[in-house]
């Protein structure tokens, strides 16, 4: 398989005003040259010092952004060969990404994902919405309340409140399989630049176990997560509930300094307010 080359690497700068660290911002290009088909699985990634040189880097800020990819399963090392994009697809959704809902499913993993559309509308947001988004309370924004599969399985329930400024093209729902940030990227220019997600064991109430197809007391996971404009400011919050007998979670740990630089971290919460 053809390697490719330094030249044909993304066209794009690190943004060094950006409270994203760099490494992150590396792994992220890269990721898309994945996602988008344009690095082959088993071709050669290009090596640290291209990487370097290309980006303006340190070896030890490349090898950071490798080791997140191969951390996610895109890449793997071969002793003595070089750095490869993996073959096959992992089987975890890494809670951290800073991509919406299985998007890495979609993106990467060649998992076929599909979305009913519950709700889509405009109105008064949710007391708890309204402080995820640092909007007062009574505030208006759009709801996206959305059933989702994995493979024709149902997996998730998750429901969406944004900001006013962002309803239009989120309410936009042509394709409900498309990626919710994906939209928002397109129609309205806002990608997720950092965000903060908690994480609970919760036993599914009677209304949950059917939309999830379980029995009523079931385990699931409950997801409460909001997420940052390169500005810093809350755009988008949801709540979701996973059926982790159909999708695995991964959440790295790291030193507190480390942790702290992740744009999304990962935390347990005892209880859920709102």
């Amino acid at each position: 398989m053809e390697e490719k080359l330094p030249s044909e690497l993304p066209d794009v700068a690190i943004d060094r005003s950006s409270p994203v660290p760099f490494y992150f911002q590396l792994a992220e290009l890269l990721e898309q040259e994945i996602a988008t088909g344009r690095w082959d699985p088993g071709a050669r990634v290009p090596s640290e010092p291209d990487l370097g040189d290309r980006y303006g880097l340190s070896r030890t800020t490349v090898r950071q952004a490798l080791g997140r990819l191969e951390q996610r399963g895109l890449i793997e090392r071969l002793k003595g060969q070089g750095t490869f994009v993996r073959r096959g697809r992992p089987g975890l959704w890494l809670l951290q990404s800073s991509e919406g809902f299985f998007q890495d499913e979609v993106d990467r993993l060649g998992r076929t994902v599909t979305s009913r559309v519950l709700r889509a509308e405009r109105g008064t947001l949710p007391p708890w919405a309204c402080r995820s988004l640092e909007l007062p309370a009574g505030s208006v924004g759009a709801t996206l309340e959305r059933l989702r599969a994995v493979d024709g399985l149902v997996a998730l329930y998750v429901v969406n409140h944004l900001v006013e400024g962002v309803a239009d093209a989120a309410l936009a729902v042509d394709n409900p399989n498309a990626s919710l940030y994906g939209r928002l990227r397109d129609r309205a220019g806002i990608t997720p630049h950092g965000g903060r997600r908690t994480l609970e064991a919760v036993a599914a109430e009677p209304w949950l176990a059917d939309l999830l197809e379980l029995k009523a007391g079931a385990p699931v996971a409950f997801i409460e997560s909001v997420a940052w404009d390169a500005e810093l400011r809350p755009f988008d919050c949801y709540r979701a509930w996973l059926r982790t007998d159909r999708t695995r979670i991964d959440i790295q740990a790291a030193a507190p300094a480390a942790a702290a630089a992740q744009p999304l971290a990962v935390s347990a919460e005892q209880s859920r307010t709102g």
